[in-house]
């Protein structure tokens, strides 16, 4: 059989742990998450934890399910792998933080959306993932609804430019894109950042038997 070479971090597990722990007492009091851990532009002066309570509350199984699978796990395992456990964390926490920061300012200043529309998920600290690794790996080839063939630093750059359409005429429905924005904009900034710093090996596959 075939394994990865060994790793010493736990803290994408860690952080899939938690935001389950977190979903199943979200099920239990959804109204307890709605008025105190989700992020609400017009209240965020009055419960600024929310920045970062909300990177842990998640709408449904679906929401959940894609952001901790598809973003955290897929993504974040290699981000780590290349820059390492600790500013693994950085990027996922301040990338998260900016998103919010970044969906409350837009919502406050401009109404894009409305300031008592409230905002849950990790998708702002998925995002600025995204946004390192398409510094770092620019032609990382990822499948596009498991489908689509593209390099990672095109899928990135269809995804803001649908941004800038969809914020002002609506098209993003329930998603909030804004929080995608400004996590994908800081994600851009940590991998400037990271590109002229030594970065880990790859790991390389092992044979076993």
């Amino acid at each position: 059989m075939y394994e990865y070479g060994a790793r010493k971090s736990r803290a994408i597990e860690y952080l899939i742990l938690a935001n389950g722990v977190m979903f199943i007492l979200t099920l239990a009091a959804p109204r307890l998450a709605g008025q105190y851990l989700a992020l609400t532009p017009a209240y965020v002066l009055s419960q600024p934890w929310t920045i970062i309570t909300s990177m842990f509350v998640h709408a449904d199984f679906w929401h959940i399910f894609f952001n901790m699978f598809f973003g955290l796990y897929m993504f974040g395992m290699y981000l780590e792998n290349i820059i390492g456990e600790r500013e693994f964390l950085k990027v996922y926490f301040a990338g998260g933080i900016a998103a919010g920061i970044f969906y409350v300012l837009l919502s406050l200043l401009f109404g894009l959306p409305n300031p008592l529309t409230s905002a849950v998920g990790a998708s702002g600290a998925i995002y600025a993932i995204i946004g390192t690794l398409m510094v770092l790996r620019p032609n990382m080839p990822i499948y596009f609804y498991l489908v689509i063939k593209m390099p990672l630093w095109l899928f990135g750059s269809l995804y803001f430019l649908y941004s800038l359409l969809a914020v002002p005429t609506g098209l993003s429905g329930n998603i909030a894109v804004t929080a995608h924005v400004g996590g994908l904009i800081a994600g851009l900034i940590f991998g400037q950042i990271y590109r002229n710093m030594p970065q880990k090996p790859q790991y390389t596959y092992v044979q076993y038997y």
